[in-house]
C-alpha cells in the first residue's frame, strides 16, 4: 500500500510541524514500507514567493482589472468597487516587490535573518506580496500565517462546503491543482492522511480533500489532528464532512493509523480501529473509549521528506516532546488538555537518545519542546541527561509559574540548553488567578521571573484579558505588571501575547458556567462546528467591554514589547537569542552535536 501524509496550509514558515513526524516515525517502527509525508504549507510559499509564478500574478492581474473597468457590483466584496481598487494598488507595486521577493526569502534563509532590520523588511516584502496575490481572490487574504477567507465562517459546513468550491475567493483550488495534485496522485497513494491542526488550515486542508476524492474516488482519505478532536459530537450532526474524507482520527493518532491501514489491507472491520469516525450504514460511528499512546514505545519523529531547507530560517529547529497532556489540567479556561486525555512522561533517557539522533541526522542543535507544560521533577532528570551526555543542543519549553519552580532547577536547566521558558501567566491580580485556578501565586510569579533574569533565562508570558468577572481595574494590573517591569520587558528575548478570553468548547469552565458568573451562552445555528461561544455575564466587563480593555491593553504592551522577531515566532526568536548567546561569549555557534 502506497501512503501519503499531507500537512496543508497555514503554519508557521519557519520550522515543520509535528504531526506528520510523529507518525512516520511510528508506521516506520512497525514496518509500515512506501510512506511519503509533505509539508504542502513551506513548498506552497516557497513557489508563490518567486519571480516565475510574479509574472503569471500580473497577467492575471492585468485580466483582472481590464474586467473590472468593464463591470462591477457594489462598493465592497468580490467584483466591487474596493475590489477595482485592490487590484489597481496590486499592479502599482508589482515592479517593486517583483525584484525584491526571491532575495528576501533568501535572506530569511542566511546570515541578513540575524540583521532585525532586514530580517522585518523581508517580512514586510513577503506580507505585501502575499497581499498582492490574495487580490486576485478579494476578499479572501492570505498571510504567511493565517487565511482570512472574509465571506465564509470556518465555522459552519454549509460555509466550509461553498468555500471549498469557489474558484473566484479560495486560491487553494487552483494553487493544489497547478502544483500539487498530480504529483500527490502520481505516487499512486492508496491512502491519503491530511492533518489540520489550526483553524487556517481547515479550508485549504478541506479544499485539498475534496480535489483528492474528485480526481480519485476509490481513494481512501483520513483526516486527522487537533481541530476535530475538538468537534466529535459536531461531526456526528454533520454527515456532509463525510463527503471529503471517509473517516476521521481524533486523539492520538500513531496507534489508529497504524490499526487503519492494516484493515484496510485485511478484513476492513473499521471498529477494531481506535479513535476512528466514519460512516457506517448511513449513520456516522464513533470508535470509543478513545486510545492514549504509551508514549515510551514511541520512536522519535521521522522528518525525512520534509524540505528542511526551504523553511525560512537559516538553521532548522525541530519540535519534540518530552510529555503528553498536562499534569494540572486544572486551569478552568484551557481546552488544550483535551488534544491529549491524561498525562503522560516519557523516559529522560531515551528522550535523550532522541535528542542526539535528530540532532545528528538533521544537523541541528535546535529544538522546540511542543509539551504543554514541563513536570519538574522530570525536567530535573532529562536536563541531568543532558548534560552527563554532554549534548550540545538548545531549545525553548513551556513551563508554570510553579512555587516549586527553583533557581536550582532553572540553573540546570540554562545549563542543559534552555534559553526560554513559555509561560502561562494570564492574569497577575490574585483573584483573578485564583478565580481561574492556575495554582500560582503572585509571589511565585515575582520569584521565578527574577530567577530567570537574573540567569540569563529569556521569557514568554500568555496573558488572558476578559476572564468571566474580570474588571478593568485588575486587567490593568496584569498589563501593568508588563508594561512596567522595565527589567522584565528591556530583558532580550523577552515577548508578551495578549489574548481576548474566549468561551471555548470543551473547557473546564464549560461544566459549571453559571459559578464563573455566565448567565447565559449563544451560539449562530448555522455554526455548527464552532469551537467557542458567546456568552454574557452577571458581573465584571461584558465580553464587548472586554474586548475594548483588551486593545488598550494590547496597545500598550506593543510599546514596551518588541514583535520581531520574539513575538512574531518562537523559533525565529531562538535562533535570536542562540545568537546572541554565542556572541557574547565569544565562541562560534554550534552546528551539531
Amino acid at each position: 500500500m502506497n501512503i501519503a501524509l499531507l500537512f496543508p496550509p497555514t503554519w508557521h514558515p519557519s520550522q515543520p510541524y509535528l504531526s506528520l513526524p510523529s507518525l512516520t516515525g511510528f508506521l516506520e517502527k512497525a514496518g509500515v514500507k512506501n510512506v511519503a509525508q509533505r509539508d504542502l504549507g513551506i513548498e506552497l510559499l516557497d513557489n508563490i514567493l518567486t519571480q516565475q509564478y510574479g509574472e503569471q500574478v500580473y497577467a492575471r492581474l492585468e485580466e483582472k482589472r481590464k474586467k473590472l473597468e468593464r463591470a462591477r457590483t457594489g462598493e465592497t466584496g468580490p467584483s466591487s468597487d474596493e475590489h477595482y481598487m485592490r487590484v489597481v494598488e496590486s499592479l502599482d507595486r508589482f515592479p517593486y516587490l517583483i525584484d525584491r521577493i526571491e532575495p528576501a526569502k533568501e535572506s530569511l534563509r542566511g546570515e541578513d535573518f540575524y540583521e532585525l532590520d532586514r530580517y522585518r523588511e523581508c517580512l514586510f516584502l513577503i506580507d505585501k506580496w502575499l497581499e498582492l496575490v490574495s487580490s486576485l481572490y478579494f476578499p479572501t487574504r492570505m498571510t504567511v500565517v493565517d487565511n482570512q477567507f472574509g465571506s465564509y465562517s470556518i465555522y459552519a459546513s454549509k460555509e466550509i462546503l461553498k468555500a471549498i468550491c469557489d474558484e473566484e475567493q479560495n486560491p487553494y483550488i487552483e494553487l493544489f491543482r497547478e502544483q500539487f495534485l498530480s504529483s500527490i496522485l502520481a505516487d499512486r497513494p492508496d491512502f491519503v492522511g491530511v492533518s489540520i491542526t489550526a483553524t487556517s488550515q481547515i479550508i485549504p486542508g478541506l479544499t485539498l480533500c475534496r480535489l483528492l476524492k474528485e480526481a480519485n474516488p476509490d481513494l481512501h482519505l483520513t483526516i486527522g489532528g487537533s481541530i476535530f478532536t475538538r468537534l466529535v459530537d459536531n461531526l456526528r450532526r454533520c454527515p456532509s464532512l463525510f463527503e471529503l474524507t471517509d473517516d476521521f482520527i481524533v486523539f492520538e493518532g500513531e496507534t489508529a493509523l497504524l490499526e487503519l491501514i492494516n484493515q484496510l489491507e485485511g478484513k476492513r472491520d473499521f471498529s477494531k480501529v481506535p479513535n476512528l469516525i466514519y460512516r457506517q450504514n448511513g449513520k456516522v460511528a464513533v470508535n470509543q473509549p478513545f486510545y492514549s499512546e504509551n508514549i515510551n514505545e514511541l520512536p522519535a519523529p521521522n522528518y525525512d521528506g520534509f524540505p528542511l531547507g526551504r523553511y525560512l530560517a537559516p538553521s532548522t529547529v525541530l519540535p519534540v516532546q518530552f510529555s503528553r497532556g498536562c499534569y494540572y489540567k486544572d486551569c478552568a479556561f484551557c481546552a488544550l488538555t483535551l488534544d491529549h486525555q491524561n498525562f503522560r512522561q516519557k523516559d529522560p533517557a531515551k528522550t535523550v537518545d532522541d535528542l542526539r539522533m535528530l540532532s545528528e541526522k538533521y544537523r541541528t542543535p535546535y529544538f522546540f519542546f511542543t509539551d504543554e507544560c514541563l513536570a519538574l521533577s522530570p525536567t530535573k532528570r532529562l536536563c541531568q541527561r543532558i548534560l552527563d551526555r554532554n549534548l550540545n543542543i538548545q531549545w525553548t519549553a513551556e513551563m508554570r509559574f510553579e512555587k516549586n519552580l527553583s533557581r536550582e532547577l532553572l540553573t540546570l536547566m540554562r545549563d542543559a540548553g534552555c534559553l526560554k521558558i513559555v509561560f502561562g501567566l494570564e492574569s497577575f491580580n490574585q483573584r483573578v488567578m485564583d478565580f481561574m485556578k492556575k495554582g500560582i501565586t503572585q509571589a511565585s510569579v515575582l520569584r521565578v521571573t527574577e530567577d530567570c533574569l537574573a540567569l540569563g533565562i529569556a521569557i514568554h508570558c500568555y496573558i488572558i484579558a476578559g476572564f468571566p468577572t474580570e474588571t478593568e481595574e485588575e486587567a490593568r494590573e496584569t498589563m501593568n505588571f508588563i508594561v512596567n517591569n522595565t527589567r522584565l520587558n528591556s530583558s532580550y528575548g523577552f515577548s508578551c501575547q495578549p489574548c481576548l478570553f474566549d468561551l471555548e468548547k470543551e473547557a473546564p469552565i464549560m461544566s459549571d458556567p453559571g459559578s464563573y458568573g455566565i448567565r447565559r451562552i449563544m451560539r449562530p445555528a448555522s455554526e455548527d462546528l464552532s469551537l467557542g461561544f458567546f456568552y454574557e455575564v452577571q458581573e465584571g466587563m461584558t465580553p464587548e467591554q472586554a474586548e475594548k480593555v483588551y486593545q488598550h491593553i494590547y496597545e500598550k504592551i506593543s510599546e514596551v514589547v518588541c514583535e520581531l522577531p520574539f513575538n512574531y515566532s518562537m523559533a525565529d526568536g531562538l535562533l535570536y537569542i542562540a545568537r546572541a548567546k554565542a556572541q557574547a561569549q565569544r565562541v562560534p555557534q554550534p552546528t551539531g552535536t
